[in-house]
């Protein structure tokens, strides 16, 4: 069962950029966006439409864009280590990168990171699904940074905190653009 258990956790640490990249950046960009388009249209079928065609196309770009980072980075990793004589030791040839499980893993975890900010937008009405939305990925990423502390021996509630502030912040400020944008063009949001 140990043996196990060192297989999964080794698994998961030579994913973690994916898994923490992929859900951070769904859940942050996934929210601005969809606060953005439901102040700007107070319409819930295009906020939900919307939220469907970006999560689904970003995961397909994160999941190539992965994909092809860490082709690259073994490619690059192999001509270094080839043109110095040298071999990957044992250690290094477990945690390198599997270009296509790196994009799967990413496009996998995007999706899921999506769903979060977007799933009270198909259960509510749109008042009250935004501050939910809101709520639901701001304790999401605190979850996902505490999660991830396990694997850098981190304080957990202080890497939630991190994850949860640094995100939300990327999130507010881009709200903060789309409200300077509308005031810009003279467009009045009904509340």
């Amino acid at each position: 069962m140990k043996k196990k258990d060192g297989s999964l956790r080794l698994l998961v640490v030579s994913n973690i950029r994916e898994i923490v990249f992929g859900l951070e950046d769904s859940l942050v960009s996934t929210l601005g966006a969809l606060t953005g388009i439901a102040a700007g249209t107070q319409n819930a079928y295009i906020v939900i439409l919307s939220g469907l065609v970006i999560v689904v196309v970003e995961a397909l770009s994160m999941s190539a864009g992965s994909y092809l980072s860490s082709k690259s980075a073994d490619e690059a990793e192999d001509a270094l280590l080839a043109e110095e004589g040298g071999r990957p030791d044992k250690f290094r040839v477990e945690l390198r990168k599997h270009p296509i499980r790196a994009g799967v893993v990413m496009g996998v975890f995007y999706i899921l990171g999506g769903c979060v900010p977007l799933a009270p937008y198909f259960l509510m009405s749109l008042q009250d699904a935004l501050p939910v939305s809101v709520v639901l990925t701001a304790v999401t990423l605190f979850g996902l940074g505490a999660w991830s502390a396990q694997f850098t021996k981190r304080s957990p509630g202080r890497s939630g905190v991190e994850m949860m502030i640094v995100s939300l912040t990327a999130a507010f400020l881009g709200y903060v653009v789309g409200y300077i944008v509308q005031l810009a063009f003279g467009v009045s949001v009904a509340a």
